[in-house]
């Protein structure tokens, strides 16, 4: 192939040969067209080349896509013991406890709002 490499093939139009050329003409049409030849079976090995190296390049990304996509190994749930019930039970306790204390703050701050804003007004009188 003219270059050889990779360029696309010279586009130029190539000139029919002229009727009354006689034997030395038909063998320049006869090389032209093996050159031709060897240029297509070149192109056609570089296509499949390039589509091999394309489809296999797919598949690699297709594959680590899909592992990173993958979610984590499940590990496996130790069998519940008397221990992690009774631990489960300190735990829903102290839960109970905080959720009380909170509802408890919660209920005080219309307290806490007034008595915010009774200060605010003292020290408004003395500024």
């Amino acid at each position: 192939m003219a270059g050889g490499t990779g360029a696309p093939p010279d586009q130029r139009k190539r000139k029919a040969p002229a009727p009354a050329a006689g034997a030395e003409d038909e063998e320049e049409v006869e090389a032209e067209v093996e050159e031709l030849e060897s240029e297509v079976a070149d192109l056609d090995r570089r296509t499949l080349e390039h589509l091999r190296r394309t489809a296999t390049r797919l598949s690699d990304a297709a594959f680590s896509r899909l592992a990173a996509l993958r979610p984590p190994a499940r590990l496996e749930v130790p069998a519940v013991s008397e221990t992690s019930v009774a631990e489960d039970d300190q735990e829903l306790e102290k839960v109970k406890i905080l959720k009380s204390k909170i509802k408890a703050n919660i209920d005080d701050l219309p307290k806490v709002l007034e008595k915010i804003n009774e200060t605010i007004a003292r020290c408004e009188k003395f500024c």
